[in-house]
């Protein structure tokens, strides 16, 4: 980017200077029109370039809508939704059975915490977080016999 501006920079030096060089008010300004022309031109490019990458990583992001405007004929299209619709399903069933097996294999949650354990989790939050030598937490455990 800065590349970018000391270049345009340097052009609307260059051109600043050629104005003040030319003789003539009509020369003057066919001169300056001229530069906004080239200029506009430049941007129009440059935009084009950006629209049609846009366009591109659109294309590839959302390619079965691509693929459904290109496809021609109504039962064409139709066809190509259900056909988009079972492989849907297909994938759907296929995720749920991966988060299960995920699930299957994650370890299971303590229940029961001795005061100890929490003592030990609280102190080493806020040793986490900077705390540990302002504060110290202490877990007692209330017998209700």
């Amino acid at each position: 980017m800065e590349q970018n501006q000391t270049k345009t920079y340097e052009e609307i030096s260059n051109q600043f200077e050629e104005f003040c060089k030319t003789k003539g008010i009509v020369a003057k300004f066919k001169l300056a029109f001229a530069n906004m022309a080239e200029s506009t031109r430049q941007q129009k490019e440059a935009d084009k370039k950006a629209f049609e990458e846009v366009k591109r990583q659109s294309a590839e992001n959302n390619a079965e809508f691509t693929e459904f405007l290109h496809t021609k004929g109504f039962k064409a299209k139709v066809k190509l939704v259900i056909e988009n619709i079972k492989k849907g399903a297909k994938e759907s069933k296929e995720k749920v059975r991966q988060q299960i097996e995920a699930s299957k294999h994650r370890k299971p949650v303590a229940t029961e915490y001795s005061a100890s354990e929490l003592s030990r989790e609280f102190n080493a939050f806020l040793k986490a977080k900077g705390l540990d030598e302002k504060y110290v937490v202490e877990v007692l455990e209330e017998n209700n016999d």
